[in-house]
């Protein structure tokens, strides 16, 4: 039971946390999906879709063969298409930069997306057990500058069917067309976002089950928690992502098989803004006033500030607790050891990202 609760309310921050990214950062929009205004079956037209944005190759090279149709002109809402011409066909993909509602519109993954490395701050979404096994999406924050909150945010979704993405050379693919396609943008609007090298081996999304022994902890887990505390909290395992820099990266202290005790999450950018609002929404609350500070079960946060697309990163911990059932309390409740491995938790993240020290919020 604690388990769904936690990742229920997981599934419900991260989609939001996703959505609103739109929001928030300045921009314009790529769509590329089903329908378009011209089509061909001679893709040429490819080379010079969204202003000769779009990069042409890499969606050659994902479709790999398949007659496409495409607009070569933006219209009135910003918009670009390109699809499969079979129009019983649900391929297609959509590209997306600044602000929109479809920031991400696929099923929560259930879990945490993995990095995307290669000198990118980015995200990879793939889960092969989720209701949507043929679609994976990707996030990419990019800096514009050094002065906080001066960026873009671009995401690439797509649905080739078939499973492909179990594929490390689709998910590569995929990658491809968003990072190659965000240079080319950034580079014609006079964005000075510093480009990555190629992804290669693009990982899928940790989910529940993928979790190892503490001691084992190498990425966003790594020194949050020395052997003894752990042993003291009841902690044997950890759920994590690498270590590169993300626009949401997340660490799970856990029991026995996984079992949530203690969560840690770093948010920049657009989520950190949703994060934001989530947390002071809770502070506001009646239910926060009569846990107070020193309750079983509560939230605990810290906030930087960050160059670039980064912006106000905001740094949480929550506890396994419930004030209605005392039994799903967390098992030990050390407040001062709480906070002394959320502000390394957080230092560990900041310093990835370029941040000021993290502090109070």
């Amino acid at each position: 039971m604690s388990d769904v609760r936690f990742w229920r309310r997981r599934r419900v921050r991260r989609t939001a946390a996703w959505t609103v990214t739109a929001a928030v950062l300045a921009g314009g929009l790529f769509w590329v999906s089903g329908g378009g205004y011209d089509s061909w079956r001679d893709d040429r037209a490819l080379d010079s879709a969204c202003d000769g944005d779009l990069a042409a190759g890499a969606v050659r090279e994902l479709f790999d063969g398949i007659s496409l149709t495409s607009s070569g002109r933006w219209s009135d809402r910003r918009r670009c298409t390109v699809s499969a011409s079979d129009d019983d066909s649900d391929i297609g993909l959509a590209l997306w930069v600044g602000q929109t509602e479809r920031m991400m519109n696929l099923e929560n993954s259930g879990g945490f997306d993995a990095p995307l490395g290669h000198g990118w701050t980015g995200s990879f979404r793939y889960n092969p057990d989720s209701e949507s096994p043929d679609e994976a999406a990707a996030v990419l924050l990019l800096s514009c500058g050094k002065e906080s909150g001066h960026g873009r945010v671009m995401t690439v979704d797509a649905n080739l069917g078939r499973g492909a993405f179990d594929d490390p050379v689709a998910r590569e693919r995929l990658v491809a067309v968003l990072t190659e396609t965000a240079t080319a943008y950034t580079r014609r609007t006079g964005c000075a976002a510093p480009a990555g090298e190629r992804v290669k081996d693009v990982g899928v999304s940790t989910n529940r089950r993928d979790y190892k022994p503490v001691a084992s902890a190498t990425g966003s887990c790594a020194g949050v928690l020395d052997e003894k505390t752990a042993a003291r909290w009841g902690v044997s395992t950890v759920q994590e992502i690498t270590a590169d820099p993300a626009p949401l990266e997340e660490c799970v202290l856990g029991g026995l098989r996984g079992a949530f005790l203690y969560g840690f999450t770093a948010s920049y950018g657009p989520s950190a803004r949703y994060a934001r609002m989530r947390l002071d929404q809770w502070q506001d609350s009646a239910a926060a006033a009569r846990r107070g500070p020193d309750a079983l079960s509560g939230s605990y946060a810290l906030g930087a500030r960050c160059p670039g697309a980064g912006g106000s990163a905001l740094f949480e911990v929550d506890t396994l607790g419930d004030e209605d059932n005392p039994k799903l309390a967390a098992p030990v409740v050390d407040h001062r050891g709480l906070r002394a491995a959320l502000q390394r938790f957080a230092e560990r993240s900041a310093k990835k990202h370029g941040c000021e020290a993290p502090g109070a919020v």
